[in-house]
């Protein structure tokens, strides 16, 4: 059962695997820098929604970016990351078959806050 509501999310996880609502889901080991993303995202008046069992943010009514917690780490994914620049080279692909470099990677909670200046520019 994914989940439909955002701050599912962020109490519960994603809904797609057997550790959803439990100790072990990965959303509980990055919590902090999960709550980070999100303040900045809502904080740049994008609409949240939940899609594919994730954060989504929208904007005039198209998807901009998703929030993706995995057991190694945590990661903003930028829909038509094609057309943005990346002044800042932190913009990673996500396999190696992705054509464009469109997430941000992060691997400890902190690392949002140290990265929030160019989350908000990107």
């Amino acid at each position: 059962m994914m989940i439909t509501d955002p701050d599912d999310f962020f109490s519960k996880g994603c809904g797609r695997c057997a550790r959803f609502d439990s100790p072990g889901c990965v959303t509980r080991q990055w919590a902090h820098g999960l709550a980070k993303l999100r303040d900045i995202m809502r904080s740049v008046d994008l609409v949240e929604t939940a899609k594919w069992g994730h954060p989504c943010y929208m904007f005039a009514g198209r998807n901009l970016v998703l929030i993706g917690a995995f057991r190694s780490d945590f990661r903003l994914t930028f829909f038509n990351a094609g057309l943005m620049t990346d002044p800042e080279g932190v913009l990673e692909r996500q396999g190696p078959n992705t054509r464009t470099a469109g997430m941000i990677r992060f691997t400890a909670n902190d690392q949002v806050a140290e990265m929030e200046p160019v989350i908000r520019a990107y």
